[in-house]
């Protein structure tokens, strides 16, 4: 199985700006020539970090509702559409579309962070938020700092706190798409080093994953090899 618009990590890079040209119809109101009909400004490209230090805006920042985002500075994606997939629209440019512009590996880890982040910020979802919390762990994977750690887990909690039962598309078999549910994702992104590739989020023995679902109200029955897709999470009844 293998998921749609999920970027595996690569070598790092030195720390520099990142190019990320948009189409026309990413633009929304400006011509092709990419200059803003207000003032003349050239918008037609974002520049990107490509660092791995990031500055969290705020403490709940990629958590759930909170769209302190949107005000962040430092945030390339603060004034530029992120497009939800539309069925009026189904061959339209969408939040995907971005991603795939960002460069793998750590040097579009903080460039993917923003964007899922504005997504989130824009359209609290169960799909968003697990996107940005894969994000804050391939971050963390590359600069190994707690408070990222911390984010990290925060936001997968959130996917099952927040958006319990939703679900994302993911692409096998040929390019077809079928639904998978993010609360088993969010269980095996934690237990599994596999699932990600990325450090650990929670180190030693994967019984411990167990042990903070508990303490989140939540019970994880482990999949099983080979697919790895027969996971439950289930809710704590008091």
């Amino acid at each position: 199985m293998s998921e749609k618009n999920t970027h595996g990590a690569g070598p790092a890079r030195p720390a520099s700006l990142v190019a990320l040209l948009l189409g026309c119809a990413m633009l929304g109101a400006t011509g092709c020539d990419g200059r803003s009909a207000n003032d003349g400004t050239n918008i037609n490209q974002i520049l990107l970090p490509s660092d791995t230090l990031l500055n969290l805006a705020c403490a709940e920042v990629g958590i759930g509702p909170e769209t302190c985002v949107l005000a962040d500075p430092e945030n390339p994606f603060a004034t530029v559409p992120v497009p939800e997939f539309d069925v009026n629209n189904p061959e339209g440019e969408t939040k995907f579309d971005l991603a795939d512009d960002i460069p793998a590996g750590p040097t579009g880890a903080k460039a993917r962070f923003y964007l899922w982040a504005t997504a989130l910020a824009r359209r609290p979802s169960g799909e968003n938020q697990w996107l940005t919390a894969r994000a804050l762990h391939e971050l963390y994977d590359a600069n190994s700092d707690p408070l990222i750690r911390d984010q990290a887990l925060k936001a997968y909690r959130s996917v099952l706190d927040n958006f319990f039962g939703s679900v994302t598309f993911f692409e096998c078999c040929g390019g077809v798409s079928f639904p998978g549910t993010l609360n088993e994702r969010v269980a095996d992104d934690l237990y599994r080093t596999e699932a990600t590739g990325y450090e650990r989020l929670v180190p030693g023995d994967p019984v411990n994953v167990l042990s903070l679902f508990g303490e989140w109200g939540y019970t994880y029955r482990p999949a099983n090899p080979p697919n790895y897709d027969d996971g439950l999470v289930t809710i704590n009844r008091g």
